[in-house]
């Protein structure tokens, strides 16, 4: 990868393991967003199963910071159980995936969008899975190394690219009846060093091959 001007960040050559998910999109959101703060107007979309909360009265960020807010449970419900993303994330949005014992999602079903305008926070958006079960048992997933060479002998790494980081995730894989069934996935930021455009891509930690499909919109 060197003779094609491809840059590399650490990476461990040591495989891990981990497990298929499966969740029937069951949240509990809906029943009790009747115990969150009277400053807040919710609705629910059922088709969505995503909350919605609007301050009635924005935050400002010199009161209380977003990660203040994240945290208060008056405000958001399962707030422990979400981490920041900072490559989600800007100024004006703030996105955290839901983390599970095991592993993060990286999915519009298991995420909170907390929203900033004028220095103040305005509301956001949540979605949360809460029966997430594994299905079969305990497998090998591939090394962080292995994903990244696969990419490049499939040419899904080309020359002049930097790989900015490497990260392991839960994403969707398939939807078999009525589940939804999430895969260990190896999760690849790669910038071209001309253009300074980055793409994202997904390596399936059990299989070491390519997913197609877009997992935080999923």
């Amino acid at each position: 990868m060197k003779s094609d001007n491809i840059t590399l960040p650490k990476l461990s050559k040591q495989s891990g393991s981990g497990y298929y998910l499966a969740s029937k999109n069951k949240s509990d959101l809906k029943e009790k967003a009747k115990t969150l703060s009277s400053g807040l107007t919710t609705s629910y979309s059922d088709s969505d199963n995503i909350l919605y909360g609007t301050l009635k009265t924005p935050i400002a960020l010199e009161r209380m910071t977003v990660k203040n807010f994240k945290n208060d449970t008056n405000y958001v419900l399962h707030s422990k159980d979400y981490v920041y993303d900072s490559s989600l994330s800007n100024s004006s949005t703030y996105v955290y995936l839901q983390k599970t014992k095991f592993g993060t999602l990286y999915s519009g079903a298991g995420q909170l969008v907390i929203n900033v305008k004028n220095k103040a926070i305005t509301g956001y958006y949540q979605t949360y899975l809460n029966d997430l079960t594994s299905v079969r048992e305990l497998q090998a997933t591939i090394s962080p190394w292995r994903a990244v060479t696969n990419l490049y002998t499939t040419r899904e790494l080309t020359s002049n690219s930097k790989v900015m980081w490497v990260k392991p995730a839960y994403t969707r894989l398939t939807k078999v009846k009525g589940n939804v069934i999430f895969v260990p996935t190896w999760l690849v930021l790669i910038e071209n060093k001309r253009s300074k455009s980055t793409a994202l891509k997904r390596i399936n930690a059990f299989s070491g091959q390519l997913m197609q499909t877009n997992a935080i919109n999923e």
